[in-house]
């Protein structure tokens, strides 16, 4: 604007010099004048962005399973700022939110999935319960949760029912040329485990066209040193929990470990020389299951002798009398030993 005034002046100040030869004074005012008289330039114009009205409806709706009045945060909304989102499952989206954990907070979550169990949710009811373990909560409120989580493992994991929409789940046909080891191996499962859940006695016999119910593996372990605890998680989902025994002196190593060997009916060399200990042995003091493990990091690192095995006295299941290794009563031991496999499966071993 500012350019075309000053070619406009211009024209006229040459206009009047051509007119007025020999008024240079009358010329000069003239260019003054209609310098001071333009119209000012116009202020450079910046793209803005349109304020959101705060009366435009929220694009993520709380969910009626959460009563708090505003500015209390959903349910939903905790569990998702904590992590990525899982696969998805039956509930809506939700705003993001970053509080940390507050006992308001897993009073809201343990309290959600009561409500989605209620309504027949299962599915959300094991996520809700799952991020509030995760969060850690007072021993009164984990030891409910795991209790309620392991039963929902039950029904959702471990039997043969699908869940429409679980992530952790599928179903699939067999195929010409397939052998269930070849399946479990896929999906990071032990065969043994795939057997059981769908009711198979023998693990060498299936057919074409029979449909299995598939579990997306691995599996994986934590060992809580103070609590004498094992439990087994597939993903960031509590299944179940088991009762250990640790080394004397407190000579379980803590930190991550990879599972390396599985045997069964394992004999028994004593670490520190002795006789050894045939399989089958009433006086072998492993059991019937072997899990060696390698140490990964932490205190762990690069230890080979270490693994979790049965025992041959019960009563030292909740004890430090071990030489490192992890007890299990017989039982549960060829429990787990179905859950975790070679290479992929973890265990981390916490204080």
């Amino acid at each position: 604007m500012g350019r075309r005034r000053r070619r406009r002046g211009s024209r006229k100040v040459s206009a009047g010099l051509v007119v007025l030869v020999g008024a240079a004074a009358s010329t000069w005012w003239l260019y003054r004048a209609e310098r001071s008289t333009g119209a000012p330039e116009p202020p450079l114009l910046l793209a803005t962005q349109a304020e959101p009205s705060s009366a435009a409806p929220s694009r993520n709706p709380v969910p009626s399973i959460v009563s708090a009045p505003p500015p209390t945060p959903s349910v939903a909304s905790i569990e998702r700022s904590v992590e990525p989102e899982p696969a998805p499952i039956e509930t809506p989206p939700q705003p993001v939110e970053t509080t940390p954990a507050t006992p308001n907070r897993l009073t809201a979550l343990t309290d959600a999935g009561r409500a989605a169990l209620a309504r027949g949710d299962r599915l959300s009811a094991r996520t809700l319960w799952s991020e509030a373990l995760r969060l850690g909560t007072d021993a009164e409120r984990s030891t409910l949760l795991r209790t309620e989580l392991g039963r929902l493992a039950e029904e959702t994991i471990l039997s043969p029912t699908v869940v429409g929409g679980d992530p952790l789940v599928e179903r699939y046909v067999i195929r010409a040329g397939d052998v269930l080891a070849k399946v479990a191996a896929a999906n990071k499962i032990s065969p043994e485990l795939l057997a059981t859940i769908n009711g198979i006695a023998d693990k060498n016999l299936i057919r074409e066209g029979q449909t299995l119910k598939l579990i997306r593996g691995p599996f994986r372990a934590v060992v809580r040193k103070s609590e004498y605890r094992l439990e087994v998680f597939l993903g960031d989902t509590f299944v179940r929990q088991y009762k250990v025994g640790l080394g004397a002196d407190d000579s379980t190593p803590t930190g991550e470990w990879r599972v390396a060997t599985k045997l069964v009916n394992p004999t028994y060399y004593p670490p520190r020389g002795g006789q050894i200990v045939s399989a089958d042995d009433p006086a072998n003091p492993l059991g019937e299951r072997w899990i060696g493990l390698v140490g990964v990091s932490g205190e762990a690192l690069d230890q080979q002798r270490y693994g979790i095995h049965g025992t041959n006295e019960p009563d030292s299941i909740g004890k430090n009398l071990s030489l490192g290794c992890i007890r299990m009563h017989n039982a549960d031991v060829e429990q787990l030993y179905t859950y975790l496999v070679e290479t992929h499966s973890t265990v981390a071993v916490l204080e």
